[in-house]
């Protein structure tokens, strides 16, 4: 399971990190509870990290993970800072997705939004609201289910922008 979670960030996590910009400790806003509603499961305590960094960003990745079973919940909060090239998040959203297939557009949510199943077997939706963009990322429960409980995590944490 910790295999999908570094293959679905990966991309993020081979920046050196640092904030120019409202930081969100998205441990915070999406509680132990939150997971375990949103997975139908107990999940253990929240593993992750805010990170800041010299070259431009500030990065607030977080997973809850099943207490049995392969069930997780990921979010990855992506802000660049002032020394961050010009619209890099909307280039970063731009080539996520799935390998194969078209992601389906999801209406109301920041600037954009899309939702795919990764191959790793996480779904996945993918946010941009102006140079912040978020993933959030589900394991083990349907594509249906995980979009709704994807929408509801993805408002409670837009309503701190």
């Amino acid at each position: 399971m910790k295999q999908i979670v570094i293959a679905a960030t990966a991309v993020f996590l081979a920046m050196d990190l640092s904030f120019a910009g409202e930081k969100l400790d998205i441990s915070k806003i999406v509680t132990k509870s939150d997971a375990e509603a949103a997975l139908g499961v107990p999940v253990k305590d929240a593993k992750g990290r805010n990170k800041e960094g010299a070259d431009g960003f500030y990065d607030s990745e977080w997973s809850y993970y099943a207490v049995s079973g392969d069930k997780a919940l990921i979010f990855d909060f992506l802000i660049p800072g002032k020394e961050a090239p010009p619209h890099l998040t909307q280039t970063m959203f731009s080539v996520m997705g799935p390998e194969k297939g078209k992601p389906v557009s999801v209406a109301g949510f920041g600037d954009k939004a899309i939702f795919y199943h990764e191959p790793s077997g996480l779904e996945m939706m993918n946010i941009l609201k102006g140079e912040t963009l978020i993933t959030i990322g589900i394991h083990g429960v349907s594509p249906e289910k995980a979009l709704e409980q994807e929408k509801s995590l993805a408002k409670k944490i837009l309503a701190q922008l």
